[in-house]
């Protein structure tokens, strides 16, 4: 999956101060939070430094708060633990809302994936006839 990154796991900020960042997510485990030393960095005043973190586990994707003082939200439930998530699942830090999508799950289309390989600069569709004026 590596060798496609179009098929791993997307977090996509649908709600706050970053709105339409996306990040994707690896097989190293990722910190997100307001430090500029972690690995998914959210410019949200209400984030800890370190706030949660994902990773790839071997069923899915795992969310994990990391003892922050407001706490990490996964579909409006306070996430105590380890937290699997599921494609479309909403996670909440501080005011950003963050979407999750698995491509290889997927229930839903984030705007802009594309899986093929041929040429980008050609129109999938055919444009509409014009029609002649009488």
């Amino acid at each position: 999956m590596e060798d496609l990154p179009e098929l791993m796991p997307l977090l996509t900020v649908v709600a706050g101060p970053m709105r339409g960042a996306s990040f994707r997510l690896s097989v190293v485990p990722q910190v997100i939070g307001r430090s500029a030393r972690v690995d998914i960095v959210v410019d949200d005043p209400h984030l800890s430094r370190r706030h949660a973190s994902v990773r790839l586990a071997g069923d899915g994707v795992a969310l994990e708060d990391l003892g922050s003082t407001n706490g990490t939200w996964l579909n409006d439930r306070r996430v105590d633990g380890t937290e699997q998530l599921c494609d479309g699942d909403v996670v909440r830090l501080g005011r950003t809302e963050l979407r999750f999508f698995d491509p290889g799950l997927a229930r839903t289309e984030p705007v802009g994936l594309w899986l093929g390989t041929g040429r980008r600069d050609r129109r999938p569709t055919l444009p509409l006839p014009i029609a002649a004026r009488v």
